[in-house]
């Protein structure tokens, strides 16, 4: 069906087989009462004119059989016949009829007809008969003309057609609505359960793969619980012990020990990366429907602090930090912000070698937006923003992370990719292109 114009299936059926039985019906119908028609002209022409052709005629040039007149000349006939039949209409052996009805669902009044009949010796024959109603003796008789009874017919023949269709539909639709509700109706717990018996084997085969692939999905998402559960553990243990060697170990080296001290800080912020990954994805990993706490939050100073302190990824690289902070207090679940915010952040500096970073706070609305520098071009300057683009580098997973975990929070949420270039230098100089993703997070 045309998008917009859906229908239930049922319903496009039903009215189907009814509008095509409805036209077989009425065809039918005309066709029946047409061929009796037909069948009753043949038959009283091919008597007329055998008449015509067996009767010797008086002196009068008219003679009479039962009640068919034949004449030899068109003169001499009635004038009643006359004035319903004129000379030139008559053709050989063709009937020529004149019914007289009140109306059309009436019974006729009177009926002429009338035949030209040559015969072999060159002569010709006019053959007449009328007809009229019978006397009324006075008492009301229903009386159905042949129209209205192959109408009649057709009309039962219509109903009886639409209630057996009817009873099929029931038949059919019953177990497919079953169906529909046993599907929707599927949960853990009635997995468990067998499946119930939908008369037809293209619905039971239906209903198996159905159940068949909820069940695979029920196995991949109780497998992906249990690592959930076990990681909890036995991904903390390490990165605590990695943590406080770390610590130790910043004990220990002399201060003097320059790559020392730079390798022991690259492991430190590798491992703080890696505790705050693995937090984020217990977190969001957690089946918990119940809201998380929420307290009062500072979030100027949550972007302050949380800036700062992922600054190592931007160490040897050549990148300018803007902060465009205005003051801000929300209700909000603390931890889960940091989380979210934070890998906002952490995604920016990681992907930017040689730009800008640009964090931007008003009101409730966080904006971070990163441009790497260095592409040269030679047009004119110009703006290109995608909105929900493919992502085929940049924050890449990052941004199916955080895509996640605001829809966990709640919170509004797009990015973008950006492309803008520098306004082209006087002396002919090639322009510098700047590529980047903004991400702009609504926080409530």
């Amino acid at each position: 069906m045309v998008n917009g114009l859906r229908i239930s299936l049922r319903r496009y059926v039903l009215w189907s087989l009814l509008s095509l039985a409805t036209i077989v019906i009425v065809l039918f119908s005309i066709q029946s009462s047409d061929s009796f028609f037909d069948g009753m002209d043949g038959m009283l022409r091919n008597t007329m004119i055998r008449a015509a052709k067996s009767t010797e005629l008086d002196k009068n040039n008219h003679a009479q059989i039962l009640d068919l007149h034949v004449y030899a000349h068109y003169d001499d006939l009635p004038d009643e016949v006359k004035q319903s039949f004129s000379k030139t209409s008559f053709k050989p052996y063709t009937l020529l009829k004149n019914i007289n009805k009140p109306d059309w669902f009436s019974r006729p009044v009177s009926a002429h007809f009338a035949v030209l009949v040559p015969l072999d010796d060159g002569n010709q024959r006019y053959v007449t008969q009328i007809f009229f109603a019978p006397p009324s003796d006075g008492k009301k008789h229903v009386r159905i003309n042949h129209t209205i009874y192959s109408a009649i017919v057709g009309v039962a023949a219509l109903i009886s057609f639409s209630v057996a269709l009817l009873f099929l539909m029931r038949s059919v639709s019953r177990p497919i609505e079953s169906l529909q509700r046993w599907a929707a109706s599927l949960d853990e717990k009635e997995l468990d359960k067998p499946i119930p018996e939908f008369r037809y084997k293209e619905l039971n085969a239906l209903a198996a793969i159905i159940h068949g692939s909820l069940q695979n999905v029920r196995t991949t998402l109780n497998r992906e619980r249990e690592f959930v559960n076990h990681a909890s553990h036995e991904l903390r243990t390490p990165i605590a012990v990695i943590r406080s060697s770390a610590a130790l170990l910043h004990r220990v080296i002399d201060s003097g020990n320059t790559k020392g001290n730079n390798a022991l800080a690259r492991v430190d912020h590798a491992s703080k990366t890696m505790a705050d990954l693995t937090e984020t994805l217990l977190w969001l990993g957690r089946n918990e429907e119940t809201a998380l706490p929420k307290e009062k939050v500072n979030l100027k100073t949550m972007v302050e602090a949380l800036s700062q302190d992922l600054m190592y990824l931007l160490s040897g690289k050549e990148v300018n930090v803007h902060l465009h902070l205005s003051e801000c207090v929300l209700l909000l679940p603390k931890t889960a912000s940091e989380i979210v915010i934070g890998n906002v952040i952490r995604n920016a500096y990681q992907h930017t070698q040689q730009g800008n970073v640009t964090i931007t706070l008003s009101d409730s609305t966080l904006t971070v937006l990163n441009e790497e520098n260095g592409v040269e071009q030679d047009e004119s300057t110009s703006l290109s923003v995608t909105q929900n683009s493919k992502l085929d580098g940049g924050f890449g997973i990052g941004l199916k992370l955080i895509d996640k975990l605001c829809a966990k929070l709640e919170w509004g949420y797009s990015h973008k990719k950006v492309i803008a270039r520098d306004t082209p230098r006087s002396r002919g100089d090639t322009d510098s292109e700047a590529k980047g993703y903004g991400v702009v997070l609504k926080l409530q």
